[in-house]
């Protein structure tokens, strides 16, 4: 699962997503995105391309109704126990739609932080790409 972060790497071919891209291929595992991440990662303006390129990779993921639910309620228990005021909605899209896939499930992204927090007990994996 790849967030904004990671998604927009790789559409800009960052070095720190190769070896990502490289273990995908040769475990045969599935790239998966939340749509929510288009609205955190597209402009409308030309530099949509190398994304809407690179996207066609993915698989992407509807944000259902519970998926909805499910990052309300994270979100919310995640608001609670942090300090930074940020808000953490597309975040617990990102994390509600990892745990709907089929495990094992590893969520690439540039906040740790966040979504451990988010994903916390669930068994999902969160690894940094590089900006934590």
């Amino acid at each position: 699962m790849f967030d904004a972060h990671a998604l927009s790497g790789t559409a800009n071919e960052a070095k720190e997503m190769l070896p990502w891209l490289v273990w995908a291929k040769r475990t045969d595992s599935s790239p998966h995105v939340s749509t929510a991440t288009l609205a955190e990662t597209t402009d409308g303006s030309p530099r949509d391309a190398n994304l809407r390129r690179v996207i066609k990779a993915f698989n992407l993921e509807p944000v259902t109704e519970e998926i909805g639910y499910t990052a309300g309620r994270i979100r919310a228990s995640a608001a609670r126990s942090r300090k930074k005021t940020r808000d953490l909605t597309i975040d617990a899209l990102v994390a509600a739609t990892a745990m709907s896939l089929r495990p094992p499930v590893l969520v690439l992204t540039s906040d740790t932080a966040d979504l451990e927090l988010l994903l916390q007990g669930t068994g999902i994996t969160v690894k940094s790409i590089g900006k934590d």
